[in-house]
């Protein structure tokens, strides 16, 4: 889990303890519940100046007056944002539990005494709710906070949210006044489990509020007899990214009964503009989340759980582009929490079986192989439900035909003398085969054994196969190696980067040189705010020198909404195109210390306008370029 906080329990005597708020304005969030497990449960909240933490907690218990908080648990030193994992809990058990923080006034901040229930044991039944897109909008500004109240009322075992929490994760107002206040009740004492939307813009806040494993923007976690598969579709999903092989890994190795993907974005969708305009020309019926999709298929996934569009719509089981009402999987498109509500395309496509644009949550109830599954509108009135039950065995785990692609571990994929390799299987029994010229592998080419290093340049190709012949599908690592590159001899600079700043309409980052900028002049960092811009349909593009302090391996990032690419010594090194949210990404060069070359480009879609760039530190993670870096 993140942050890695030390916490000190102090078990006392069994006592009664209950008192009353104290100071409750002074929460900038109010207490609430994150990652629940069988044995453990996350607290968080906010203060407005810094103060102490502790959490009184106690099994509740037959025949008190009030409840039991006979359990402390503190964490050392005062700070803003407290988070404190309550450890060694018994399963399907009900707490009871209260927040205290003294500032370093004196002051006494006191909540009121909270109630939860830890994850069930594995044959229990349960229920839990879907919300999506809890976002706010001016024409519905209610809406997140009366589906989040009646999505108490059913009194859920948890939550998943699709994404789209708030309207814009980087300003701090839209988790202050929406998404924590309207959204408390709940919150306070059934734990939420999120996936990143475009409107997070991958912002550090999402991270600070939000408790889950390690990478944080995707992870998986049991429930029950269910598993959940959280993937962020803003990032990369294609065939042999970091999430797809995840994912392949993850679902193959499932043995829960229940098999339920989460994400942001629909593999189907009968939306009428935002895969194409449906009333103009034909629609992609669905985003880049279309490649999970035979991974969905081949690992008997049961439900796809998606928002984005801001409607309900539910699909006939699908695999292979069919409706297959035995082996398919279901697509459910809940984004009508909070967000501005959208509408269907003209005509009825095939996929679908139920659509209504309404605000509303969806909730899932599960005993064995049985589930009920509902969809209530903001009125709480039934818009969708349905019954279904696994009938045979096999339809409880999917059987592995095609053994997962094996994962290459490495130092580094770019080098100056030797990197370590070592190529892994998901199952015992799985033999890998590999080359390192870039052709497809067979059983005759070299079987791996055991780590090995590679001094040259290379393109490693490998895949697993069974004991019976039945083969991966293939994953493929460039690795390089090279020297520093050398510094360019400038005599005299200014600082800053010059820009060229244009206008226009694209999906996709133009060329640049065939056209004519409307302004021009220099900005001290790579952003977007010394730059009077309108607000949709632009582009820019800096250049200059950025100075490199110590030779070695350095990594560059740039984060955008929309697309962007980072050019080093004019090669491209970050290619960030398309239409997308603001996103990290990544790319690494050998420099040698002095000036290199580097040129920014950048376009806005419509919607949100970012742009950021800059190195990451092995300590501190990813630092803007200061104007102290760039030159002209």
């Amino acid at each position: 889990m993140k942050y890695g906080l030390f916490l000190l329990f102090a078990l006392v005597s069994t006592h009664i303890v209950y008192s009353q708020p104290l100071h409750e304005d002074q929460f900038l969030v109010k207490p609430y519940l994150q990652f629940s497990t069988q044995n453990g449960m996350y607290i968080l909240w906010e203060t407005k100046t810094p103060a102490t933490t502790q959490v009184n907690f106690g099994e509740a218990r037959f025949n008190v007056s009030k409840a039991v908080l006979d359990v402390p648990v503190t964490l050392e030193k005062t700070r803003l944002m407290h988070e404190v994992l309550l450890d060694n809990l018994k399963p399907e058990t009900n707490y009871f539990w209260q927040v205290t923080s003294v500032t370093e006034k004196g002051d006494t901040i006191r909540s009121e005494v909270y109630s939860f229930k830890t994850a069930v044991k594995d044959s229990s039944a349960y229920m839990f709710a879907l919300v999506g897109d809890s976002q706010r909008n001016n024409t519905t500004p209610w809406a997140w906070g009366k589906i989040a109240a009646l999505v108490w009322q059913d009194r859920p075992s948890f939550v998943v949210h699709a994404g789209d929490l708030v309207d814009k994760g980087l300003e701090k107002k839209d988790w202050l006044e929406n998404f924590f206040p309207n959204g408390h009740q709940l919150m306070s004492r059934v734990p939420l489990y999120p996936v990143l939307g475009n409107h997070e813009q991958d912002a550090p806040y999402y991270y600070q509020y939000i408790v889950a494993p390690k990478p944080e923007y995707y992870y998986t976690f049991k429930y029950g007899n269910a598993q959940f598969f959280m993937i962020d579709t803003n990032r990369d999903v294609t065939e042999g990214s970091e999430q797809y092989e995840w994912l392949e890994w993850e679902l193959a190795k499932s043995t829960a009964t229940w098999k339920i993907a989460v994400h942001h974005h629909p593999p189907y969708s009968s939306d009428n503009n935002d895969h194409g305009d449906a009333f103009k020309a034909l629609s992609t019926l669905g985003t880049k989340a279309r490649n999970l999709v035979p991974l969905y298929e081949q690992y008997g996934l049961d439900f796809c759980l998606f928002g984005h569009t801001h409607l309900y719509e539910r699909t006939w089981p699908l695999k292979e582009n069919r409706i297959n009402m035995k082996e398919g999987v279901v697509y459910i498109n809940s984004g009508g929490a909070g967000g501005g509500l959208e509408d269907f395309a003209p005509t009825r496509n095939w996929f679908t079986l139920e659509l209504q644009s309404v605000h509303h949550y969806c909730t899932f109830a599960i005993y064995d192989k049985n589930l009920v599954f509902k969809a209530i509108d903001h009125e709480g009135k039934l818009l969708d439900a349905f019954q279904m039950q696994k009938e045979v065995e096999h339809q409880s785990r999917a059987s592995v035909v095609q053994p997962p692609a094996p994962h290459i571990i490495t130092d580094a994929t770019l080098y100056q003398i030797q990197t370590n390799v070592q190529l892994e299987a998901a199952f015992e029994g799985l033999e890998i085969r590999y080359t390192l010229d870039g052709s497809e592998p067979s059983r005759s080419s070299t079987l791996y054994s055991k780590p090995f290093i590679l001094s040259e340049s290379a393109i490693l190709v490998a895949r697993a196969y069974t004991q019976d012949g039945r083969a991966s599908r293939l994953n493929k690592m460039q690795f390089r190696k090279m020297n520093p590159q050398a510094p360019i001899n400038v005599k005299k600079t200014e600082k800053g980067l010059r820009f060229n700043y244009y206008e226009g309409e694209w999906q996709h980052l133009p060329d640049f040189s065939t056209l004519s900028s409307v302004k021009q002049g220099t900005v001290n960092q790579a952003t977007l705010s010394d730059i009077g811009h309108r607000d949709n349909h632009f582009g820019v593009v800096m250049e200059g020198y950025v100075e490199i302090p110590a030779t070695g391996i350095h990594t560059f990032f740039i984060n955008s909404d929309d697309g962007s690419k980072l050019y080093l010594n004019d090669e491209l090194l970050i290619d960030h195109d398309g239409d997308h949210s603001a996103i990290s990404k990544t790319g690494q060069a050998i420099l040698a210390a002095g000036k290199h070359k580097i040129r920014i480009e950048y376009f806005e879609v419509s919607g949100g306008q970012f742009l950021q760039a800059g190195l990451v530190d092995p300590v501190l993670g990813a630092v803007p370029f200061t104007p102290f870096q760039l030159q002209h």
